[in-house]
């Protein structure tokens, strides 16, 4: 990515080490400041192996196995849970999502539904709150999502499926520094939030998180290096969707076919139901991560982030589990900046253009206008 390239001078070594003692260090008045009326632009790019289900309050809904989130939030402390934690949250002001779907694609009937489906997502969701527990370290020790009615079974599984899509999309804020990051030197950090995998019950697994903080200009960069294991179970079959062939391939028999991930809504073309069960059978994934962020030395704010984290199953995961990516930035807006974060649509699936929809463009690649 470009910010990657562009700090590529600061470098992680491999131990690391504190900073020196006769650095001279700022203390802060509001350890809290990031969440303290703060407005950002977040952007997410997500390809999950066992997929994530969409659903509409119709009984419609279609499995996606990579999809891009665009929104503008803004936070605001709520309340003091201890000297070092305290409760925020952030309101979704606006969203847009560009969804693949395993097979809504085949016929005008299916775009339809697929559309009506990511319209009542994006309504859903625009208004809500993201309410998390943050720390005075930089991280995120408890997350849920407020504002999206959940009175029946069905729905209280969409908000489930909503609430671990978005917590993907806010696990750039979770980066546990001391000291704002004003601090050079190289410091560790351990299970990142930056390195997790939805599935239908909790993931299991360890990372390790190398920092490397370096001054420039006023600011403080942060260079990121890190790696970790995620062990998730499989509700039953779980295959890549990008592999079998072009678009053109044969069929999915989705009523065979339960590929994984939260509770199951099948993309048949009639009411949709779950599958809650998870099976026996374990996946590993190995996980590389990498990103930079930069902190304000003046106020200690970090105003902007970059991210990747890239992973593949092991050689004993069944064949076919596809690989795993988690892109994202998060930049900082004044109260009144105008962003246009897109609309919600369907768009075909990275490497294979699908005729009358939109191109798959990854989001390191998008125009510098666009975040």
């Amino acid at each position: 990515m470009g910010w990657l390239t562009m700090f590529a001078a600061v470098g992680v070594a491999a131990e690391p080490k504190n900073a020196t003692p006769d650095e001279e260090v700022i203390v802060y008045g509001d350890q809290f400041a990031r969440w303290d009326h703060t407005r950002w632009l977040l952007q997410s790019e997500l390809m999950l192996p066992l997929g994530l289900d969409f659903a509409s309050e119709e009984n419609f809904g279609f499995r996606s196995f990579a999809f891009q989130i665009r929104a503008v939030v803004m936070c605001d402390k709520d309340s003091r849970l201890s000297k070092k934690r305290w409760e925020v949250s952030c309101k979704i002001e606006d969203i847009g999502i560009l969804a693949t779907t395993e097979n809504r694609w085949r016929t005008d009937k299916d775009r339809v539904v697929a559309a009506k489906v990511l319209e009542d997502v994006d309504t859903r969701l625009t208004g809500a709150t993201v309410q998390m527990q943050v720390d005075d370290e930089g991280g995120i020790t408890d997350f849920d999502l407020e504002g999206v009615e959940a009175d029946t079974q069905r729905e209280r599984r969409i908000q489930e499926t909503t609430r671990q899509m978005m917590s993907r999309v806010m696990s750039g804020f979770h980066l546990r520094i001391p000291d704002q990051a004003q601090r050079s030197g190289q410091w560790v950090e351990y299970n990142s939030e930056l390195i997790d995998l939805p599935s239908l019950a909790a993931a299991r697994g360890s990372s390790t998180m190398v920092h490397q903080v370096s001054p420039m200009e006023g600011m403080q960069i942060v260079q990121t290096l890190g790696k970790g294991t995620i062990t998730v179970n499989l509700p039953k079959d779980a295959g890549d969707p990008f592999n079998p062939g072009s678009p053109s391939s044969a069929p999915i028999n989705t009523a065979e076919r339960t590929v994984g991930g939260p509770p199951r809504v099948t993309a048949t073309t009639g009411p949709a139901t779950y599958v809650d069960k998870e099976s026996p059978i374990a996946v590993t994934f190995d996980v590389q991560a990498s990103g930079v962020a930069v902190f304000d030395k003046a106020d200690g704010l970090m105003t902007e982030r970059v991210w990747e984290s890239t992973g593949r199953a092991t050689a004993s995961a069944p064949w076919g589990i596809g690989p795993y990516r988690n892109v994202g930035r998060i930049r900082i807006l004044g109260e009144t900046d105008a962003v246009d974060v897109g609309p919600s649509a369907q768009v075909g699936w990275p490497g294979h253009p699908i005729d009358g929809l939109g191109d798959w463009v990854s989001i390191e690649v998008l125009p510098g206008k666009s975040g």
